[in-house]
């Protein structure tokens, strides 16, 4: 994947370890880190500096591709990452995850982000999501990027809930990527 991505409003770019206390920030809020399976409840700037120096030095094997989502004018407002071993039950597909730090949610940045981030992971394989039952919001910002539901609610554990929490699986389809993305217009032109 590319090291960076841009749209029309946004920078998809490299983490730096400067992006360690805006992303504990981010992270440190309950609607935020629920929504999540890896974000602990609360994830100080120690721990996300930790987290990505694992996923600095795990950057040779080429299965994490995690992007900075900045926003003109705002900086650093959420996470998008693809990770190659992470498929659901054994799958081998990437699986995709994102989040969007609480002030910038209802203003598009997910969508937008991922329309972009997914065309470039198809490069890696295919490509699965999911979202805890209760957040039918990402299953919507999914849905617009060109995933569809493959019917199966299958158990995840959320850190942040310290429990196990339905998860409705989702699949990328690219047909219906090219119908529902603008970006599609220009790559299949």
């Amino acid at each position: 994947m590319r090291a960076e991505l841009r749209t029309e409003r946004l920078r998809l770019r490299q983490l730096t370890l400067a992006d360690a206390r805006r992303i504990s920030e981010f992270t440190s809020e309950p609607d935020v880190a629920r929504n999540t399976s890896r974000i602990p409840l609360p994830n100080p700037p120690v721990a996300v500096e930790g987290w990505m120096m694992t996923l600095f030095a795990r950057a040779p094997l080429g299965l994490d591709h995690v992007r900075a989502i900045e926003a003109e004018g705002e900086g650093l407002v959420g996470l998008m990452g693809a990770h190659g071993e992470l498929g659901w039950g054994g799958s081998g597909a990437i699986e995709i995850g994102y989040w969007i730090g609480k002030p910038y949610w209802g203003r598009g940045y997910a969508t937008e982000a991922l329309r972009a981030f997914v065309f470039e992971a198809t490069e890696l394989g295919a490509i699965e999501a999911g979202h805890f039952a209760d957040n039918p919001a990402s299953g919507r910002v999914l849905e617009k990027a060109g995933f569809s539901y493959t019917g199966e609610t299958t158990p995840m554990f959320s850190l942040a809930r310290g429990e196990q929490v339905p998860c409705r699986r989702m699949r990328f389809d690219a047909t219906l990527w090219a119908l529902k993305s603008p970006e599609a217009a220009l790559v299949f032109a």
